[in-house]
């Protein structure tokens, strides 16, 4: 499968749930808590749309991600969904974008470098 053939609203989708069971993996091995409603206060730190938009916005600064993945969140961000979308929400997609890609391209070892660097990302929040 060719991700660049793929619309980027389905590669967000993809790339949302991907990240979703990312997050839920993290914190059931290594969070150290033991209770549901716990486990949904601390993921919704790691997914809500405005800790993707911030660090995108800071990973960009840093030349954090490739000219490709840079394409590839600018088509997620760019994409057209609700009228009332707020750019956090856009930036989020995009973000999701480029998860969705690099998983559908089986790159887990970026994937995992991805994730490694937004946990410490928000730990630092």
């Amino acid at each position: 499968m060719r991700p660049d053939l793929v619309n980027a609203a389905v590669l967000a989708y993809l790339g949302d749930a991907v990240f979703e069971v990312m997050v839920r993996d993290y914190l059931v091995k290594e969070s150290g808590l033991a209770k549901t409603n716990d486990f949904q206060k601390e993921a919704i730190k790691y997914v809500s749309a405005s800790s993707h938009a911030m660090f995108m916005h800071d990973m960009l600064g840093e030349d954090f991600f490739d000219e490709r993945e840079i394409g590839i969140y600018k088509r997620g961000r760019n994409t057209k969904g609700s009228k009332n979308e707020s750019l956090e929400h856009l930036h989020s997609t995009g973000f999701e974008a480029i998860i969705g890609t690099l998983y559908l391209e089986k790159n887990y070892d970026r994937l995992e470098l991805i994730f490694k660097r937004y946990k410490e990302y928000i730990k630092a929040k």
